[in-house]
């Protein structure tokens, strides 16, 4: 355990790190003098407290990091271990893979989590802020979509499948001019890359049709 910060009133704990290429959350123990001890969930890559934990147990975090995941999971004990394990995704595209349109207030509560911490993303976290794009896009949220797709593209001007899901957005919201738009950057951009092959002919087909609608 590594101690962050300690004087007579406050003391953190590393208890346990998620640490790849990628990413590098950790769970750090608040031993404040408060009431509570709680846990705090952390990406310092980003350096953004995601979630506080109650402890229940002195010096745990009453859970570990599932090593074996490709992605931060946080596996909370139940009952101290007794009762099984919670599963916990601090990816918010993760979060919002396993929604459905349904799902109201998750969905505008991790939306509102990503707004509050959108200045905080960087290039390398530009590919898991255009899955989230993705997926609320798929749940109909089409503006946060498109908001999350514009800060992607200012990180990463060079993340081509960004400018197909912002052309898709786009029609959604019946912006045809800024569609079609989108829709060549993302046909220029692949044929550059050598993989006009790989352009979906639905994209072709719509491109079309948003030229002729122009007309």
């Amino acid at each position: 355990m590594k101690a962050l910060q300690a004087n007579s009133t406050l003391f953190f704990l590393t208890i346990d790190a998620y640490k790849n290429n990628q990413y590098n959350y950790a769970a750090i123990l608040d031993v404040s003098e408060t009431e509570m001890t709680q846990c705090l969930i952390v990406d310092q890559n980003r350096n953004v407290i995601l979630d506080t934990i109650p402890s229940m147990i002195s010096n745990s975090c009453s859970g570990q990091w599932d090593k074996q995941s490709h992605t931060p999971v946080w596996m909370a004990d139940i009952g101290g271990g007794k009762d099984g394990v919670n599963y916990f995704h601090y990816l918010a595209s993760e979060q919002l893979k396993q929604l459905n349109k349904r799902d109201v207030s998750e969905i505008q509560q991790i939306v509102g989590s990503i707004d509050c911490q959108l200045s905080t993303y960087r290039k390398q976290d530009a590919a898991e802020l255009n899955d989230s794009a993705f997926f609320l896009y798929q749940l109909g949220y089409y503006d946060a979509s498109l908001r999350l797709l514009n800060h992607v593209i200012k990180l990463d001007p060079n993340r081509t499948v960004a400018y197909l899901n912002r052309a898709d957005a786009y029609l959604a919201l019946k912006n045809i001019g800024q569609a079609r738009k989108n829709y060549m950057i993302y046909a220029d951009q692949m044929k550059k890359l050598g993989l006009s092959n790989k352009v979906p002919l639905r994209i072709k087909n719509i491109y079309d049709l948003l030229a002729s609608a122009e007309i």
